[in-house]
């Protein structure tokens, strides 16, 4: 019984393997292309202040799927070992994905707390210049890589073999850190996935809920005020339907970042939580057979719907293109509108000052009346 079941864990793992293999080069066949696609598109925003942020998560993402597209090759062709030693493709290809996964995490963070402070403190986020941003995102990707150092000194190349006539390869921590493994898997899906996901969405519902700002950026003033000429210099005259319009559009564009992060939760969450519990439990490496198998058919599960959120990345970013385009076709419409409204003032004023005669010529004095 022992026997046929070891056969069949060697042939559900023969078959997980294959599945994955096709999995993974189907997903990077289809989504390396749109995002070269996706980078050309949003070159025109070279000015907006989520130009970095997309920019850096797109390389991210390039980075990851190609680090993992060059992994499954190298286990698939061995003549890439005669170049390269398989424990050293395993530190660099984990450092690497590890790395760039943060990056991501926290470079959607970054941005929608940016937006975060765009919606509650309007007049400041817009003093902000574009280098800050690139400066940001330098930094954020020297704490992702800070954070994954761990990746390229634990982990390492290991051997399997299962009878006579299979053996094989894979990348795992080094038994010589399994004390401290449990630990830094936990402290390292925390630091990468779990608070970035939970700030990301908590900024998004923050936002959406919220109806008034902390501080109120316009001083609204009534139309009689206007026409009796009190006015300030730095005056703006936004209709009440624009305003309801850009406040519909602000939420629907929230709403559907919301939905997204929401989404990519749900793809990243069930990947990370079996994990840390194969760390914990050992589910791998079980000394039951069945366990084993259960373990390889949701590790197998689990990871497919992680290589689902890859796809989902260029969707994500032409929709947050298609925003920044409405919003800088309404900038200029409204700069064009300003301009004209202070020809309007300067056209009113010199009228007036043309029109204008005394007081004392237009209304009598009480003294003057015998």
């Amino acid at each position: 019984m022992s026997s046929l079941e070891h056969e069949q864990f060697l042939r559900e793992w023969t078959f997980s393997s294959r599945l994955l293999f096709y999995s993974i080069i189907a997903v990077t066949s289809l989504t390396l292309p749109v995002l070269v696609l996706i980078m050309a598109l949003i070159k025109p925003h070279r000015n907006s202040q989520y130009f970095p942020y997309m920019c850096g998560i797109i390389g991210g993402n390039f980075v990851l799927l190609s680090t993992v597209f060059f992994l499954v090759i190298a286990e698939n062709a061995n003549m890439v070992y005669y170049y390269l030693p398989g424990f050293l493709i395993c530190k660099i290809s984990a450092f690497l994905v590890n790395s760039a996964s943060c990056f991501i995490h926290w470079t959607w963070v970054a941005m929608y707390s940016q937006r975060f402070i765009h919606v509650f403190f309007p007049l400041r986020s817009r003093r902000r210049l574009p280098r800050s941003t690139w400066n940001t995102l330098l930094i954020v990707l020297a704490v992702s890589c800070a954070c994954q150092i761990w990746a390229p000194i634990t982990i390492t190349e290991l051997n399997f073999s299962h009878g006579n006539n299979s053996h094989g390869t894979y990348c795992a921590e080094d038994p010589y850190f399994s004390s401290s493994s449990k630990i830094i898997v936990l402290v390292e899906s925390t630091i990468t996935f779990f608070i970035p996901f939970m700030l990301t969405v908590l900024a998004d519902i923050s936002v959406l809920v919220s109806k008034v700002p902390w501080q109120t950026p316009f001083k609204l003033i009534s139309a009689d005020d206007l026409r009796s000429n009190n006015r300030s210099d730095n005056m703006k005259i936004v209709s009440k339907l624009n305003i309801e319009s850009a406040e519909k559009r602000r939420i629907n564009a929230i709403k559907r970042c919301l939905i997204s992060a929401t989404l990519t939760l749900v793809l990243n969450l069930p990947n990370y939580v079996l994990q840390v519990v194969d760390e914990f439990y050992s589910l791998r490496e079980h000394r039951e057979v069945s366990i084993r198998r259960i373990f390889l058919q949701a590790d197998a599960a689990v990871y497919i719907l992680y290589l689902l959120q890859f796809p989902l990345v260029p969707v994500n970013i032409y929709f947050l293109r298609q925003n920044i385009t409405r919003s800088s076709r309404k900038s200029r419409e409204k700069t064009t509108l300003q301009q004209e409204h202070s020809r309007s003032f300067q056209v009113l004023e010199m009228s007036n000052d043309h029109s204008r005669v005394p007081l004392s010529t237009t209304i009598p004095s009480p003294t003057s009346v015998n």
